[in-house]
C-alpha cells in the first residue's frame, strides 16, 4: 500500500491536503502487467542525466497506462484493514484530485517509483520490473483468451434463452 499526502486546489480554487491510497493485490497485478511494464521502461529510459526528445506516441502511451494503473490501484481502507475499496473509482477520475495525482507522478519519476513500489506486492516487483517480452505476450494473450471464453459463454446463455 501506497499513501501520500497531495496538495491541490479544488474546482472552486480552495486549497486541500488530502490522503489517497494506493494498492494492487496479485490477482491485479497480473492483469495489468503489460501497462506496469510499459511504465518501468518508461522510468527507466529516463535515468540518463541527458534529457531526450520524446514522440507524442511514447508520452501517450506512458500517461495511458499510468492512469489505468493509478485507476486501478486507488481505493480506500476499511478501518479494520480488511478490505480495500475501490467502489468509488469513477468519482476519484472526475475530481481534482485525481488530476493532482496524475500531475504529481508524471511530473515527479522519483514519486512514480515510491508509488510502483508501495502498490505492488513484495514478491512481485522484481518479477514486474524485469519481465520480459515472452512473459507480457503471455499475460496480454490470457486477458484476450479470456475475454472471448466470455464471449462465447455469453453468447451461448443468449442462445439457450431464445429458445
Amino acid at each position: 500500500m501506497y499513501t501520500l499526502t497531495v496538495p491541490f486546489k479544488d474546482y472552486k480554487g480552495n486549497q486541500h491536503n488530502t490522503p489517497v491510497s494506493f494498492n494492487l493485490d496479485g490477482r491485479e497485478v497480473f492483469k495489468m502487467l503489460p501497462e506496469l511494464q510499459s511504465v518501468f521502461s518508461w522510468l527507466e529510459s529516463h535515468k540518463d542525466a541527458k534529457p531526450r526528445d520524446l514522440s507524442v506516441e511514447e508520452v501517450s502511451k506512458f500517461y495511458t497506462d499510468f492512469e489505468g494503473i493509478l485507476l486501478e490501484a486507488w481505493g480506500e481502507m476499511t478501518e479494520d484493514g480488511l478490505y480495500f475499496r475501490k467502489g468509488g473509482k469513477y468519482e476519484f477520475e472526475e475530481s481534482a484530485l485525481f488530476n493532482a495525482c496524475m500531475i504529481k507522478f508524471v511530473t515527479e519519476p522519483q514519486e512514480t517509483v515510491k508509488l510502483l513500489e508501495g502498490v505492488l506486492p513484495t514478491e512481485l516487483f522484481d518479477m514486474v520490473k524485469n519481465a520480459d517480452a515472452s512473459q507480457i505476450a503471455a499475460a496480454t494473450d490470457l486477458k484476450v483468451s479470456d475475454q472471448e471464453a466470455e464471449i462465447a459463454r455469453l453468447r451461448a446463455q443468449l442462445a439457450s434463452q431464445g429458445n
